[in-house]
């Protein structure tokens, strides 16, 4: 089955969004298409019946047709990154994909896996579990960095809270290890009973790893990729406004919609298409200690906003799949060290 995977210059419309005014209608930096079909995780192949499919991660919603396994997606704004909702019942439990990525093109031939009735159970057998209704269920794929799966990653590298049970490990062809305490070839870990709301990885002692946020609803899988590598996450030092910060907000495309000027522009006020000495301005002195919080760095609407948070905002997609994101983490640095004008 393709992977879908959450790149570098991902759902880039506005590092630093809204401010309590009203979300733009209509799509935002243009209208784009993804096709594709609904296949089983187990095997690839096509989903027989109807597929049910939504999406997560765009304000509003776009607009889906689906006709048997094959689906339609339109009117998605460039730059965006979401996750596709996905099922066939009776056979198949609703299914969040790992990330979707659009840039500045239309995507045809997407595969968005769903697991079935069938081997959820199998699987819940085999590792002693009896997933409860009020919870969802988290698979999670260990790749390195050049996405393909990951063998040997250590249960002790999935950080996750809430009570969950697991990691349990499947082997190369998907069947449930029960005694297993690291991935397989697959790359494959599972973890049943994740509370509902949003799920990520925490930050483990010798290894770095970046998982998007990941939606989990009650009795539904997520299924996401933790890009893992060995040591421990090294944070960036002497951050510069003028040339990390600044030139974030063009390579992820916030200055399309922090622009002025037509559907989308001028979002929550803030104009980054003035130069840096004017984008300073507007994140720092303009509306102190909220869009750039030097008490509470991570609470900085410009990391926030464009985020997965639960209950989301109004921000219209994400930009920061995780807190592990490169472009994040130099932001948050930045103001870590006093949010300066350098």
């Amino acid at each position: 089955m393709r992977r879908m995977i959450l790149g570098c210059g991902i759902a880039a419309l506005a590092a630093c969004g809204f401010d309590g005014d009203d979300a733009p209608e209509g799509p935002l930096g243009g209208s784009l298409t993804v096709t594709g079909n609904v296949v089983d995780f187990e095997t690839g192949a096509a989903v027989t019946g109807t597929a049910s499919v939504s999406t997560s991660g765009l304000l509003g919603g776009p607009s889906v047709t689906t006709q048997g396994a094959a689906f339609t997606i339109t009117g998605i704004p460039e730059n965006s990154a979401f996750q596709v909702l996905a099922g066939a019942p009776p056979t198949h439990r609703s299914t969040f994909s790992s990330t979707v990525v659009v840039e500045g093109d239309s995507l045809d031939g997407v595969t968005v896996p769903a697991v079935s009735e069938a081997f959820l159970a199998r699987i819940a057998t085999a590792f002693g579990v009896t997933p409860t209704a009020a919870r969802g269920v988290l698979f999670v794929r260990a790749v390195d960095a050049a996405g393909m799966p990951r063998a040997n990653v250590a249960a002790t590298t999935f950080v996750i809270t809430g009570g969950v049970v697991g990691p349990k490990f499947l082997d190369a062809n998907l069947n449930p290890l029960p005694t297993a305490t690291a991935t397989t070839a697959s790359g494959w870990a599972v973890f049943f009973e994740v509370p509902a709301g949003v799920a990520a990885l925490g930050a483990p002692a010798n290894a770095t790893v970046e998982m998007a946020t990941s939606p989990i609803n009650a009795g539904v899988v997520t299924l996401a990729d933790a890009t893992v590598t060995d040591g421990a996450q090294v944070l960036p030092t002497n951050v510069s406004f003028l040339a990390t910060v600044f030139p974030i907000f063009s390579a992820r495309g916030c200055i399309a919609c922090h622009s002025g000027g037509g559907i989308g522009k001028d979002l929550g006020g803030l104009h980054l298409d003035g130069g840096a000495n004017l984008a300073y301005r507007e994140l720092v002195e303009e509306r102190p200690n909220t869009r750039v919080k030097l008490v509470t760095p991570e609470t900085s609407l410009v990391l926030t906003h464009p985020s997965r948070e639960d209950p989301p905002d109004r921000h219209p997609n994400i930009t920061f799949a995780s807190p592990a994101d490169k472009d994040f983490l130099k932001i948050l640095v930045w103001i870590r060290e006093g949010a300066k004008n350098n």
